[in-house]
């Protein structure tokens, strides 16, 4: 999934901009300045509306530091319509410099974020420079079924329990034997009705630190195994069939994991799809055949970086070795 370090690193070196109307991904340029705003913002349908991260990029010669590049005194504001808004303010509590969090409802505004709505966010920065964008959040989404298919048959072997079948213990998914996988036996997969997100991306998450690998790969060091990611990130998917299967070569920790799939907007989908900024966190998933951007997509006016939404379902497994 996409993680504010990255999205920071990337953004580091100033490479473009974006604006909320359909344009050319070659006309989408900020100047090679330092000093423009990046904007990190994720709305998830039905979760508490988040905070909000806002930096300045640095110049690639320095080291980077987020306390150095954040961007404080700024004006945010996030609304539906006129009069319906909610406002934010710098949370000096939040280990991540550059956040600021919601404080402040007025009118008829909710403070979760709602299915098929469009988001409006201002920021008015301390020298009165002004970044806008939007985003029009996608349907709720629920994965139907995940099963684990036979390989290479694809028939089904079994259904595997999620968190909803559990209200009481939802940390019951990662030890009901439904949910306990061998490395490389059979493949999982999600099924789901397409709806109307633009696109896909899928997180993995391995919750045990310090798990052995599961991966055979005698080609690796030690240090090469130290590196290795417990969060992992996909390209954009289109899923045009309904239907995301976990590649194994995305896994490579005994244990207990998550996985999160994202029906994500217009916004997400066009920055994920022409930015590769997740280095070896994306092996084993592939990208959409024909995505071969020189410039990251930004749909921000008068900065750059990501303000987007999706809607999100996940569930819970456990990876054990091969005998």
């Amino acid at each position: 999934m996409l993680r504010r370090t990255a999205l920071a690193l990337a953004c580091m070196v100033t490479l473009g901009l974006g604006c909320s109307g359909k344009r050319n991904p070659r006309d989408l340029l900020v100047p090679r300045e330092v000093g423009t705003i990046v904007v990190d913002a994720r709305l998830i349908v039905g979760q508490f509306v988040p905070s909000i991260y806002l930096h300045t990029t640095l110049s690639p010669k320095d080291p980077y530091s987020s306390h150095d590049a954040a961007l404080v005194g700024a004006k945010v504001v996030l609304f539906t319509a006129p009069g319906d808004s909610i406002l934010f303010r710098h949370d000096h509590f939040d280990d991540s410099f550059g956040a600021y969090a919601p404080y402040g409802v007025t009118g008829n505004e909710d403070v979760y974020v709602r299915p098929g709505t469009t988001y409006y966010l201002r920021v008015e920065a301390a020298d009165g420079r002004i970044v806008t964008a939007q985003t029009t959040t996608p349907d709720s989404f629920r994965v139907r079924d995940w099963v684990l298919l036979d390989d290479p048959s694809l028939a089904v072997r079994r259904r595997l329990a999620t968190f909803r079948d559990f209200p009481v213990r939802p940390d019951s998914v990662f030890v009901v034997d439904s949910n306990r996988l061998v490395y490389r036996d059979g493949l999982v997969e999600a099924r789901f009705d397409r709806g109307n997100g633009a696109g896909y991306q899928v997180g993995i998450f391995s919750l045990d630190d310090g798990s052995p690998t599961v991966i055979e790969a005698d080609f690796l060091t030690p240090e090469d195994l130290a590196t290795l990611a417990r969060e992992t990130s996909s390209p954009a998917f289109d899923a045009p069939n309904g239907f995301l299967r976990l590649p194994w070569f995305a896994i490579f920790f005994e244990g207990s994991y998550i996985i999160r799939i994202y029906s994500v907007d217009q916004n997400w989908y066009d920055l994920i799809r022409s930015m590769d900024f997740f280095g070896n966190n994306n092996i084993g998933f592939g990208t959409n055949a024909g995505d071969d951007f020189e410039r990251p997509i930004f749909h921000i006016d008068g900065g750059i970086g990501l303000f987007g939404s999706a809607a999100m379902d996940e569930n819970g497994f456990t990876v054990l070795p091969r005998p």
